[in-house]
């Protein structure tokens, strides 16, 4: 007791300041500890989840192809029919659902088509391009930028673009010179933005060189597009959307009956006779599955080929990603 009594006050003042910080330092640690393992569950809960969704999106990409494979003895594609009805799925207990939808791209301006096969620039379906983006109050210069983007050379259209401009761009890119892939691909182009994409893309689609359009589902606008003097989809939509419940409608002979006066048109048939048709091979499955919390989005495109029991709908592109 003489010896405890005779350490001095400020060295048992240290002693107690070294313990308080030992157990701060151990609370710390097992905090940090405590939350890196809890850090660690969630991200491995989420992994899960995502692989969960995943799997369950091929299943609804699964589906929807066996949908168009039942329908592949129908002389017409419209939206009337099953695989343009969207779909929601429960998954079982109440976590979640997965919501679906087929939506028919030959219904679309294929930005593609803007090329011949032989890669060289296809004036006709230009010309109807810069109708449609007149239509849609957009500057129809991006109509010959899209060929400057997409041709294999570098001339350089007017009004258009290549290279020598793209590299003044910062930071510096050149074009791809070939066929794109994906709509977005069009936000890369000079002097387009984001407003302006969102606005054409319900109309575009980005589909091998030559694939026709289906008069069936395309819209109103898009039709009117055909010729360059009528407009009467789209001034009228509520009697279009009337008849367009009932079937495929317009009928290819109606539209050459309507626009059969119009230069433009009649110019398109000639140079592409096999342009307009009212089936379809080319269609997108749009999935969303939601667990809990986590959202995972698939985009597949399918390619039907065949009829009846030979009808076969293969992938043909797939994206995913967040909703």
């Amino acid at each position: 007791m003489k010896l405890a009594a005779s350490i001095p006050t400020q060295q048992r003042g240290v002693a107690l300041i070294m313990a308080i910080l030992i157990v701060a330092l151990a609370t710390i640690l097992a905090v940090s500890v405590a939350s890196e393992g809890y850090m660690d569950q969630r991200r491995t809960s989420t992994v899960m989840l995502m692989d969960q969704a995943f799997e369950m999106g091929l299943g609804a990409e699964a589906l929807a192809a066996e949908v168009l494979q039942q329908d592949s003895d129908a002389k017409v594609d419209a939206l009337t029919e099953a695989w343009a009805t969207p779909i929601t799925l429960p998954i079982d207990d109440g976590v979640g659902d997965i919501k679906g939808n087929l939506e028919d791209l030959q219904g679309r301006f294929n930005i593609n088509n803007l090329l011949n096969p032989n890669g060289t620039r296809n004036d006709t379906l230009v010309r109807q391009f810069q109708r449609l983006l007149e239509l849609l109050d957009i500057d129809t210069k991006y109509a010959t930028i899209t060929v400057d983007w997409i041709d294999a050379n570098n001339n350089e259209e007017f009004p258009g673009a290549e290279d020598t401009v793209y590299v003044a761009q910062n930071p510096a890119y050149l074009t791809p010179n070939m066929p794109i892939t994906r709509t977005s691909e069009l936000m890369s182009e000079v002097g387009m933005t984001q407003e302006t994409y969102l606005k054409l893309e319900p109309y575009i689609a980005a589909l091998p060189v030559g694939t026709p359009l289906n008069v069936c589902t395309a819209p109103a606008l898009l039709l009117d597009s055909l010729s360059s003097s009528l407009t009467q989809n789209s001034n009228d939509l509520d009697s279009f959307n009337t008849s367009r419940a009932n079937g495929c409608f317009p009928r290819i002979n109606d539209v050459k009956t309507s626009f059969d006066q119009d230069s433009d048109f009649k110019k398109l048939m000639q140079d592409h006779p096999e342009y307009l048709v009212e089936t379809t091979i080319y269609f997108r499955a749009n999935i969303l599955v939601t667990l809990g919390t986590t959202e995972f989005a698939l985009y597949s495109v399918l390619k039907r080929n065949g009829t009846g029991s030979n009808a076969k709908a293969q992938i043909f592109q797939r994206s995913f990603g967040t909703h």
